[in-house]
């Protein structure tokens, strides 16, 4: 029988993961861990794995582990314990706005070049990414496993794991998550929204419904994900039927992610080519 819990907020990009970190991070100390990044070139080919971490005495008080890089695989690193996972998820139209205003905000704290249009930016980002970063990120799936995987398999294995999870929920809960953790914790519950994304240049005012219904269609995973789960809370199952998503669109995956690499290479050639105009460093 564990003797401790331990709780794991996954913290996919753009779900306001910043705002949990913050909270705990600020009112545990070294109670909480932000996961090492695994810095091995293997990471996208057999998919992300917890590195370990200098002083593994560590992990003997840990409460809370977060962070981008959190693996499923430092569970072995804490026996006799109890994990509770906890993840907050987002529509994929909002995800992308979110992600997008975010390049604007490094481009006008200098520290990144101008973004180009909306629609050339959105050419270059992998479809599904809230579900495919959970299963490569989260659940260690590597690049050769995720392309023989379906999006009606790919759905089916996450809803499998997110039933046993301690909390899911629509970012719009991330106050709900952070106070009923912090009560189980016996710390504070009060928490401050941090959104890393301050300057909103961009919103879905801005987008065609010509683009929206694409966007839609191309991340039908994710969308299907966060309005099955956006409810769910601490237990219960999806709100909503299960859609039929397609169980052979694995090549549309792999094929996704050739046309996003080059269209990211081409923004990266044009983005060379105004900094030697202009004589900037901006690349």
């Amino acid at each position: 029988m564990a003797d401790r819990k331990v709780h794991f907020l996954l913290h996919v990009p753009k779900c306001a993961g910043t705002s949990v970190e913050h909270h705990f991070s600020k009112h545990l100390g070294s109670k909480f861990l932000l996961a090492p990044r695994w810095r091995s070139p293997l990471r996208e080919v057999v998919g992300n794995r917890f590195p370990g971490i200098e002083e593994k005495a560590n992990l003997a008080k840990v409460a809370v582990v977060s962070g981008h890089s959190l693996s499923v695989s430092l569970k072995r690193h804490l026996s006799s314990t109890q994990i509770q996972e906890s993840v907050l998820l987002r529509d994929p139209l909002s995800y992308l706005l979110s992600f997008y205003n975010y390049r604007w905000r490094r481009f006008e704290e200098g520290l990144d070049c101008r973004p180009p249009a909306f629609e050339t930016w959105y050419a270059a980002q992998r479809k599904n990414p809230i579900s495919r970063f959970m299963l490569n990120r989260y659940f260690g799936f590597g690049i050769p496993a995720l392309y023989k995987m379906s999006s009606a398999q790919r759905l089916t294995y996450l809803e499998d794991r997110l039933a046993n999870f301690h909390f899911v929920g629509g970012i719009e809960r991330a106050s709900e998550l952070i106070a009923g953790i912090s009560e189980e914790l016996a710390i504070s519950s009060k928490s401050n929204t941090m959104n890393v994304t301050k300057a909103k240049r961009f919103s879905s005012r801005d987008i065609s419904p010509e683009l929206k219904a694409k966007i839609l269609d191309e991340n039908a995973l994710d969308r299907a994900l966060y309005a099955r789960w956006k409810d769910r809370g601490w237990s219960g199952a999806p709100a909503e039927a299960a859609p039929r998503l397609s169980r052979w669109d694995q090549p549309t995956y792999l094929v996704g992610d050739l046309r996003s690499g080059i269209a990211k290479r081409l923004i990266r050639n044009r983005r060379e080519v105004q900094a030697k105009i202009h004589g900037t460093a901006c690349q």
